[in-house]
């Protein structure tokens, strides 16, 4: 099939699936909603669909193998191309998932904590607290869950999705996901970074809780920082660790899994001063030890090909960094 009726063909589909397909799953009785959205999943794994590859011309599947490689070295190829099946089932899910929000249908779906709720409750000082999880399993779903705790909750996204080259149906989609959770979040809200920092810095001061995503690249122009992740030490986005420690405000973690139709867990990693020189490895290592243990869950995989490596120590702590005197640093000292 010539590409551009190719490109044609996929971006129609995605068009009535935003807008039409997923809003009807979502209404759909809960076990037949399940299981007619691990089919879709199968689909879009089978084609290698995704808004990214659609829009940006990313090739998700190339580079998703590759992260795999990486943090697999000694898996066979046929499992790699498992990992990267589930991977796009992961995805699909939780498009699936944020349409239960939209649709306000997550109320009778069960989240346990582990290991108890009380390790978000009970946090003493009345500091702010910035929480990182990665692009991995049910994350948006998990921030829900965390709403349910009765704390104002607060999110970062990005005005990406809103970017010309994405299709009016996903950039409508991230807004109505962004806009249905709000209600939830206990007076919190969800802010395009792109548009200003100066209301996250508020949020944190007067104690509020803000989900930042944890795998994200560092920008050009901002703020970068080193943390030890899956085998190296990796230089990222570090906006968080820099509002952390403007703010005086913690710094905690979290992943969430779908366990069983309707059912869900969700882990703490560590929760840290954010003065704490280790704080960062000690996130990440959470964060690694989830990612290897279910790698086809981290659908935010293609990422890591452009987290570097860097040849600095690996037992040295975590640190924000200028990403301008990091550019110097990158020349002689990224690994192959």
């Amino acid at each position: 099939m010539p590409k551009p009726l190719a490109r044609f063909l996929t971006e129609r589909y995605h068009a009535v699936d935003f807008s039409l397909l997923l809003p009807l799953l979502a209404r759909l009785p809960m076990p037949l909603a399940y299981l007619l959205g691990v089919f879709r999943g199968w689909l879009h794994a089978r084609l290698s669909i995704d808004w990214r590859t659609i829009a940006f011309g990313a090739d998700l599947h190339r580079l998703t193998s590759a992260s795999f490689r990486q943090i697999l070295p000694d898996s066979p190829e046929e499992n790699i191309a498992s990992l990267v099946r589930k991977r796009y089932m992961a995805q699909a899910r939780e498009e699936f998932e944020a349409h239960l929000v939209m649709a306000d249908r997550i109320d009778g779906l069960k989240c346990s904590f582990i290991p108890g709720e009380e390790v978000l409750t009970r946090r003493a000082g009345g500091r702010g607290l910035v929480l990182l999880t990665p692009h991995f399993g049910s994350f948006f779903l998990g921030y829900a869950f965390l709403c349910r705790l009765g704390l104002c909750c607060n999110g970062m996204s990005s005005s990406i999705t809103n970017d010309l080259r994405v299709i009016p149906e996903v950039q409508r989609y991230y807004f109505r996901k962004y806009r249905a959770l709000e209600p939830k979040m206990n007076g919190g809200r969800i802010l395009d970074q792109e548009k200003g920092m100066k209301p996250f810095y508020a949020m944190l001061q007067r104690g509020e809780m803000l989900l930042v995503l944890a795998d994200l690249p560092a920008s050009p122009t901002g703020v970068a920082m080193q943390a030890n992740f899956l085998g190296a030490r990796r230089v990222m986005a570090g906006g968080a660790l820099r509002m952390a420690r403007q703010t005086d405000s913690d710094i905690g973690s979290y992943v969430c899994r779908h366990v069983g139709n309707g059912e869900y867990r969700l882990e703490f990693g560590p929760f840290c001063s954010c003065h704490d020189e280790k704080a960062l490895d000690s996130i990440y290592h959470f964060f690694s030890d989830k990612i290897v243990e279910t790698p086809g869950c981290w659908w935010g995989a293609d990422l890591l090909q452009v987290l570097p490596a860097i040849g600095v120590t690996m037992e040295r702590g975590a640190e924000e960094t200028n990403v301008a005197s990091l550019r110097t640093n990158l020349l002689s000292d990224v690994r192959p």
